[in-house]
């Protein structure tokens, strides 16, 4: 999807807008218009981005649901749809867990849990040992070894 023809159409609105000035609305128009395009884009982006997350939060609550992801490349806007795979259960964090708790959560919070855990393509169980251990500020390591909690960072640059 090309970024310019909506760029362009609102670099054409601001001028037919300024075309009911004189000379001088004229030129401050076409000046605002091309230092108001990097912005335009942003705008654009931002809108789609939002979509595009909005659309991956209503179909999480579908079993095996797709995510909607956008990024820019370019003057290009890259809308890529990714088929979920189906969940799997895999065996805790701690091969060698033995306590069992209880644990009662409000449906709310349950739900978000379990689209979570879908989200993440593993058991609800495995989804709250993790949790867990990075609440603590720490995750199993295999052989029960601990290491410290990292960081993910996701987002877009513009350059």
């Amino acid at each position: 999807m090309q970024l310019s023809p909506y760029v362009a159409e609102v670099q054409a609105q601001l001028r037919a807008a300024a075309a009911l000035g004189d000379d001088a609305t004229r030129r401050v128009a076409d000046a605002l218009s091309a230092a108001a395009e990097p912005a335009t884009r942003l705008a654009v982006l931002a809108a789609v981005t939002a979509a595009a997350d909005e659309l991956t939060a209503a179909l999480l609550d579908s079993a095996d649901a797709p995510r909607v992801s956008v990024r820019l490349d370019g003057d290009e806007l890259h809308i890529e749809v990714r088929v979920a795979e189906p969940a799997r259960e895999t065996p805790p964090d701690d091969a060698e867990a033995t306590a069992r708790i209880s644990l009662r959560l409000s449906e709310a919070l349950k739900s978000q849990v379990e689209a979570a855990a879908r989200s993440d393509a593993v058991s609800v169980n495995t989804w709250l040992v993790r949790a867990a251990a990075r609440s603590l500020g720490t995750n199993r390591a295999p052989g029960g070894q601990t290491r410290a909690s990292g960081h993910r960072i996701t987002g877009w640059v513009n350059g």
